[in-house]
Parts: structure tokens; sequence; C-alpha cells
């Protein structure tokens, strides 16, 4: 294992942040796979799992068993883990700016010089030049800068965040169905959103976003890197037992994708279908109030199924809140008190009613 420091400018002369990668196997030998966490970094479950992850690389690099190259960030924020106000931790967004942290990472392909000639290799050299030539002027671009480099450089990336309360779930891209079904097996996710794009370049999406830009382009196909995110269940899920539970998944999968050697199991089922990401129906509040849930995520509901209510603590009236679509209840809200529009539930529908820009902020 090679440890890797680099450093990020502080907001203010005489401070600095270090973000520390992890280094395993030899450049060139394999299937390079690129890990991160903590991106939000107030979602600690992929944190948990990845320093797991990182131990158990280190022993099976010592014993022989890493057949390609593997990239680990256990905690790629160390800016956001520093953001507490009276007490209270906020990693969502970074505290100059207000930008989301999961978003805004660059469009290169305008600017790579490539012809039709070009291969992956040739590819990933351009894009990772025309970042270098980008200037740097905040912490936070910092900080995407270092990160999305070493993401170019990779043939899979997985940003492994949580979500506020959830089962386990996957946003792709719908190039790769075969491969994040793969994936979704091994992790046995709940629910599997893909779309064409996202919106917003969010930190995988701006991968295969790339890369699809540059093959309209030059009109020619590429072999565009397989990049998703892991949504491990909700924010208090920060448990030794699911993080042992999910180790073993990725592992498997690791082996699965020619990474590690081993025994290669064949992917087992997911739990649920895969589904488009245009068709999440996202229940908000009608107006101001206290959230109580009768129903946990996890459940198939029919159109029309109630998830709670809200209570107007002034007149104690109850507000049903509805799935007016249906199908698999994946995530909610963890706070329990809502404004008007709030966004409350995520329920994964297998039609398609919405377009723009896919992701929640």
């Amino acid at each position: 294992m090679h440890i890797q420091k680099h450093t990020l400018p502080g907001v203010m002369p005489g401070t600095q942040h270090v973000l520390n990668s992890y280094h395993f196997g030899k450049e060139g030998s394999g299937p390079h796979v690129y890990l991160q966490a903590g991106l939000h970094a107030d979602e600690l479950p992929g944190i948990v799992l990845l320093h797991r992850l990182c131990r158990r690389l280190e022993a099976l690099e010592s014993e022989g068993h890493i057949r390609g190259q593997l990239t680990v960030v256990p905690m790629a924020n160390p800016q956001g883990m520093t953001q507490y106000l009276q007490g209270q931790h906020s990693g969502r967004f970074d505290g100059i700016s207000s930008e989301n942290f999961n978003r805004y990472y660059p469009d290169l392909s305008a600017v790579a010089e490539l012809d039709t000639a070009a291969d992956s290799a040739k590819v990933r050299q351009a894009l990772r030049q025309a970042l270098a030539a980008l200037p740097v002027i905040s912490t936070v671009e910092a900080l995407r800068h270092t990160l999305f480099d070493m993401a170019l450089q990779a043939d899979i990336v997985l940003d492994i965040h949580c979500d506020s309360e959830a089962v386990l779930h996957l946003y792709g891209n719908n190039r790769h169905l075969k491969a994040v079904s793969e994936l979704a097996g091994f992790l046995q996710a709940g629910a599997t959103l893909l779309c064409d794009e996202a919106g917003g370049m969010s930190f995988d999406d701006a991968v295969v976003q790339n890369w699809r830009r540059l093959e309209g382009r030059l009109g020619i196909h590429l072999d565009i890197p397989l990049a998703l995110t892991v949504e491990l269940r909700g924010v208090a899920d920060v448990e030794d037992r699911l993080a042992a539970r999910d180790e073993g998944g990725l592992l498997a999968w690791l082996r699965w994708v020619g990474v590690l050697d081993g025994e290669r199991v064949e992917p087992p089922l997911a739990p649920q279908a895969v589904t488009p990401l245009a068709g999440v129906e996202t229940i908000v509040a009608p107006h101001g109030g206290v959230v109580v849930y009768q129903t946990a995520p996890g459940q198939i509901l029919a159109a029309g199924s109630r998830i709670g209510y809200l209570l107007n603590p002034l007149d104690g009236n109850q507000t049903p809140l509805l799935s007016q679509r249906g199908g698999y209840f994946y995530a909610r809200v963890a706070n329990r008190l809502a404004t008007t529009g709030a966004e409350l539930a995520f329920v994964a529908g297998t039609g398609i009613w919405r377009n723009g820009d896919l992701l929640s902020a």
C-alpha cells in the first residue's frame, strides 16, 4: 500500500487541509478501480466501510491477491469535516460558497484535444491535461480538481454516499445497465436508478458525461468508464455489522470485475428491478408542520398509498402524505419538522415523468 498526501489550501493564510489517498496494486496491471467516501462530509457509513476495506486490501496485497489497481479515498472532504457551527456539523455544502460539494464538476469535453483516432488512454490523458489547465481559485475548487483527477485515471469509479433515512440504493447511467445491475446484486441494493444524464454535474455523472460528450463531438464509440453513486442507507446507519456486510459484497464484486483474484461468484439478483431516475416520485410537504411517518422505506406502495401525515401544531389538523403513483419506497428525510414545499420522501416508479435536473440539492 502506498499512501499519498494531497495538500489543499485553507481559506486563510496559514491554514490547509490534507487529503489522503491509498493506492494498491501496480499501474497497468489490470482494471483500475477508484473508490471514495465522505464527499458529503456528514455522510459517515461509507467512511467506515472504506477504512475497513483498506485494511483488508493491505492484507490481500501482501499475500499477492491484487490483480489490478485500486485507489481508495476513505475521507474525501477534509474541509467539510471541519464545518461545525454551534455544535452542528454541516458537510453537504461548502461553508464559503454554499455550493454542494457534489456538484459542478467540470465539463472538459470541449477543450480536450483529441481526434477520431482517440483510444481510452488518449482520452484520459486529454481530459487530465484539460483539467490541469483550469484555474483553481478556491479551496472547494482545489478539492474538486484533486478528486476528479484521480477519478479520471480509473476504469471504474464508485462515489459512496448515504441518504437521510433509506435502504441501500444506487444511481448510475443507462449506458452501464449490466454492470450497475451486477453491483446492485452484490450489494443487495433496494433500488437502482438509471438515467442518461442526471444534471448538475455530480461527481460520478461528470465522469460519464465528459466521455459521452467527447463521443458525440468526435462521432466515435468510446469505452466509457463505469461510474456510479452508492447510497449506503441512512446517516445513522454507522454500524460494524452493516459495514462488514457491505465489505463482503464489495470484495465479491472486486473479484468479479477482475481486480482481485480468488473465486468469482456470479452476481446475485438484486431485490428490486432497475427503474428510471426520471420515474422517481418526490413527496413534498403541502404546508409547514411536523412530519409523522407511518411507513418505513423498503416497502412497495400501491398508487394512493399513505406513508404518514403532516401535523399542523396549531389546530391539530393532519394532512395525509400520499404516494400518488406508487412504486418502491426507498428513502425519506430524517428531519421531522417540514417547511412548505420541503422534499420528504422518494418512491421509485417504473414510468418516466420528470425531466431536467433529476437530483435533489
